[in-house]
């Protein structure tokens, strides 16, 4: 089912949006001297290479596993009083989720739904328990839960307006960070988070505590940018993907390996994204000159929509969308990792 950038993000209202981001950017820029710095994200090493420079922020890149991060960064401290006091977040609950929920419902979560239920059913997951992290407006529990499939669906969301919307919903809402979790654990047959990975300051260790939660052989989907994707891979830093809230940018070998490292074994791969070449063709409309180097890419963002469909449908066969899905299955207690 295609569908538009300007049909999920408005243009009317992005714009309007951005004082709003101009804020949450400036709240992190006065506080830089608090930033700390990192190892890989991904696989730990320390002996990394500048890659960009953006808005005052730095971005590194690992040579062992290609893993872009921003470099020093904000700790999970202070990315939590980011969070809650954002007013970028807060438009979009207010102005952009409520006037595109229909549309994302039947374009992105409707169909995310029907393939957690897919992978459940392969993978031998029968109802039970499925724990979202990171539930937003709510938008994917509301699309589940029509499906009946799971016996409960949980929605960890800790931002307050974000939460009582959840709540609105109807959805079962735990208005915490997964690091200040309060549940049983191996309680939860699948962990689902969506683009919630590329904003942490510690994802190995969200991902080490999430899949406590999960029984013996439980799911853990994740979505997330892939680094390794064609706006990065086209226009680095200059990609709209680049941006003081993302500061993770895995790849599929990164983002296995630190699944890997945590327990997880990695079932299936994929980057099944339909935006990549529009929004291209969106910057392009928007700064020619970005393009005037690259023959090839302007020649097809300006070609016909036949081509245009054929390219995307390249880079989703050939894990070069931006969009990245890696679904990991938690190892057995007798089941030896590889």
């Amino acid at each position: 089912m295609s569908f538009k950038e300007n049909d999920i993000r408005p243009t009317e209202l992005m714009e309007q949006k951005k004082p709003a981001l101009e804020h949450d950017k400036q709240y992190l820029k006065e506080r830089r001297n608090l930033f700390v710095r990192v190892p890989c994200v991904a696989c730990g090493n320390n002996d990394n290479e500048v890659w960009a420079e953006k808005d005052g922020f730095q971005y590194e890149i690992c040579p062992k596993c290609d893993t872009i991060f921003m470099n020093p960064r904000a700790d999970d401290k202070l990315l939590g009083a980011f969070y809650k006091q954002s007013k970028n977040y807060e438009f979009w609950n207010k102005h952009i989720f409520p006037t595109t929920d229909n549309i994302r419902k039947e374009k992105i979560f409707k169909p995310r739904a029907e393939k957690t239920i897919e992978y459940c059913k392969k993978y031998n997951i029968h109802k039970g328990v499925l724990m979202e992290i990171g539930a937003a407006f709510g938008t994917y529990g509301e699309a589940l839960s029509s499906f009946n499939f799971f016996d409960k669906i949980i929605a960890i969301e800790p931002t307050p307006s974000l939460a009582e919307t959840c709540r609105n919903k109807g959805l079962h809402v735990i208005e915490s960070t997964v690091e200040e979790l309060n549940l049983p654990k191996k309680s939860v047959d699948v962990v689902a988070s969506f683009e919630v990975i590329e904003h942490l300051s510690n994802p190995f260790m969200f991902v080490k505590q999430s899949v406590e939660y999960l029984k013996s052989g439980g799911l853990f989907i994740c979505t997330c940018p892939s680094g390794q994707g064609l706006g990065t891979l086209v226009l680095k830093e200059k990609a709209k993907v680049v941006d003081h809230e993302h500061v993770n940018y895995f790849n599929p070998h990164s983002l296995s390996l630190m699944l890997r490292k945590n327990g997880l074994e990695t079932l299936e791969v994929l980057t099944p994204g339909e935006l990549d070449v529009d929004l291209l063709f969106n910057d392009f409309k928007e700064t020619p000159l970005l393009f005037e180097n690259n023959l090839f890419i302007k020649k097809v963002i300006s070609s016909n929509e036949n081509i245009k469909r054929s390219f995307q449908k390249f880079l989703q066969e050939n894990l070069l969308s931006s969009h990245l899905w890696i679904i990991a299955r938690k190892y057995n207690s007798n089941t030896p990792k590889h």
